[in-house]
This record gives C-alpha cells, sequence and structure tokens, in this order.
C-alpha cells in the first residue's frame, strides 16, 4: 500500500520564501484561517477538521497556537515529547498515556522492562486476558491471541516486536488490517489514505513526513529526525498498548515539519495521526497549526449526540495535549 501512498503525496506547490508570507500562504493553500488576534492573546484555539463524511469512523480537529521558540526547537520538542515526563503515571493520574517509552531501530530486552513490570500488575494485567475476548474488541490476529495467551507477557512482547520490525521492514504495506468484528478487517493505512485524499491540500503540504510513515520511518531522499515508541494508556476506561512513529524534517522559509502516528492500537481505536506545521512568527516565537485524525469504531459514532460527544472530547485532547508542548516549551 505504500506504492498507493505515493501516487495520492502529490508535489506541494514551492513555500514562500519571506518567513511572515510562508505561514500564510501555507495555511492559505490548505484552506485554514490563522485566529491571529486569539493566538496574540495566548489562547489555543481548535477547530474541527476532516473535509467530507464518507468515513463515518474518523474524528478530525485541529489546533493553533503561538510557541515562545524558533521552529527548530518546538519541532524537536513535538518530536521527542513525552506526556508522561518520563514518569510511570497511575491509573487515577491525568492523561491518557500512564508510560511511555521510546526506543532504538533496533529495540533490545531492556525496551520491554516497564512494559514487563506494568502488566505484572493492576490494571495493565487485563492486557493478557485476551482468551474469549469478543471479536474486533482485542486488535490481534487469532494466531497472535494465540501466542499471548501461551506466553502471556513473554507472548505480547513477540507480538509487539513482530509488528515493529514489520513496519520497520516493509512500512504500513506490510501492516494488515486487525479484526473489528465477525469477519471484518479494519485497515487504518487504507482508511487514512482515502481521508487524505479526500483533504488533498493538507495531504500535499506534509507529502515528505506523510511518505516518511508509509515506509517505516525512512526517507531516503531528505535528512529526517525520527522517533519510535511505546506507550500504556487509559482508553475508554480500559487498558491499551500503541506502537508509534513521529518523524520530523525541515522545511523550506524556517518551516518544520512533524508527523506523529499509532500504526497499532491493542483496543480502543484503530490508529491515529498528528502533523504539526510550525513556521517562524517574528521575536523569537513559532506559530504552530496541529492536525489530528483518529479512527475509531463507527458504530460509537452513529448517533448524533454520541458524535458530538465524540467530537468535543477529542477536541479537548488535542488542545490538552498542546497546552502541555507549550508549557514544557515555557519551562525550558
Amino acid at each position: 500500500m505504500a506504492a498507493g501512498w505515493v501516487a495520492f503525496l502529490l508535489v506541494a506547490v514551492s513555500l514562500a520564501g519571506a518567513q511572515e508570507g510562508g505561514w500564510k500562504e501555507d495555511l492559505k493553500r490548505m484552506g485554514f484561517e490563522v485566529p491571529v488576534e486569539e493566538l496574540e492573546k495566548g489562547e489555543i484555539v481548535g477547530q474541527k477538521w476532516i473535509v467530507g463524511g464518507a468515513r463515518p469512523g474518523f474524528l478530525g480537529a485541529k489546533a493553533f497556537f503561538l510557541a515562545p521558540a524558533k521552529p527548530e526547537k518546538v519541532a524537536r520538542t513535538v518530536l521527542e515529547f513525552d506526556p508522561t515526563d518520563g514518569k510511570d503515571l497511575n491509573w487515577t493520574d491525568e492523561g491518557s498515556v500512564k508510560i511511555y517509552q521510546s526506543f532504538a531501530r533496533s529495540p533490545g530486552p531492556e525496551t520491554w522492562n516497564r512494559f514487563r513490570t506494568a502488566l505484572g500488575k493492576t490494571p495493565f494485567d487485563l492486557l493478557l486476558q485476551v482468551e474469549g475476548r469478543k471479536e474486533g474488541k482485542i486488535h490481534l490476529h487469532p494466531e497472535e491471541i494465540e501466542k499471548v495467551i501461551a506466553g502471556k507477557i513473554d507472548g505480547w512482547v513477540g507480538v509487539l516486536e513482530k509488528k515493529i520490525q514489520t513496519y520497520h521492514r516493509g512500512g504500513w504495506k506490510e501492516n494488515i488490517g486487525v479484526p473489528a468484528g465477525s469477519e471484518a478487517l479494519m485497515d487504518f493505512d487504507e482508511e487514512l489514505r482515502e481521508v487524505l485524499k479526500e483533504n488533498g491540500p493538507v495531504r500535499d503540504e506534509f507529502r515528505r513526513v506523510l511518505t516518511a510513515l508509509a515506509y517505516g520511518g525512512q526517507d531516503k531522499k531528505e535528512p529526517l529526525q525520527v522517533q519510535d515508541y511505546w506507550q500504556l494508556m487509559e482508553v475508554d476506561k480500559a487498558p491499551a498498548i500503541a506502537l508509534g512513529c513521529a518523524v520530523m524534517k525541515q522545511g523550506t522559509g524556517g518551516r518544520y515539519e512533524v508527523a506523529d502516528m499509532h500504526y497499532f492500537v491493542s483496543n480502543g481505536y484503530f490508529g491515529a495521526i498528528s502533523l504539526y506545521g510550525v513556521w517562524p512568527y517574528g521575536d523569537g516565537k513559532s506559530l504552530v497549526c496541529r492536525i489530528d485524525a483518529v479512527e475509531t469504531d463507527p458504530e460509537q459514532l452513529s448517533q448524533a449526540t454520541a458524535r458530538m460527544i465524540g467530537e468535543a472530547l477529542f477536541m479537548k485532547e488535542v488542545k490538552g495535549g498542546c497546552k502541555t508542548i507549550l508549557d514544557r516549551l515555557k519551562g525550558s
């Protein structure tokens, strides 16, 4: 499917050379209006995103804020962002991510030390109870479920290591869809490609980092910074694990880009992606535009009220993430 990505990720229009004109022109091409007055007051402004309603399982949001640092520093903070600040958070602590762990491209046994400790006690030991789970509620194939049943924590580590190796070797095209119900598969790669096709201007602006994610966090044509990670989370009041990859590159006119994706999630949702554009704004500041999409079970959003609540909660999460990044920058 990576070949399909290349067909969709068209060559973007050249970026404006002037620093101020850069963000104005780039965001204008995406069809975005920048709420400058609110940003100058220090606000984080959130707006709905995703054009077209053909993907009922997707939620989208975008957010703008001004950061008190130059684009490279902001982008690196986003790339290396650990929402737990290096701590093992309690289940009752604020935030959905409880444990975050980055790892090298060839993860060694130490990569899983905190994972093993967490799954040895509540509530993350619930991730070991995969036998008899309703089909689609746990995003594992039958042979992977058997591996977890037989090996417990070792089984989970084996399953995750194989998914990481597959992603690094071949990118999204090698990660087949996950069970989403009786005889149904959910292919986040394919669905996301269609969403980005429907939102072509955004896809075109971020084509290089999107292509890098499609090829397993690699770009043979341009310099690229990469951050691989796993994280344990609370999703819909249940424990979940996600595998993620973030990439960062420098554009023209002082612009930086970051793309961060969960390419596997054990339950609760099927995948998520965040795109960041970071532009010089003057006086050592940066203008940041964050664009998010997450795919969940369409049945959960089938009712208008349920979708409205889901959109509100998702927007709150996106803005909360922006605030945490902003606070880190202010404290650095």
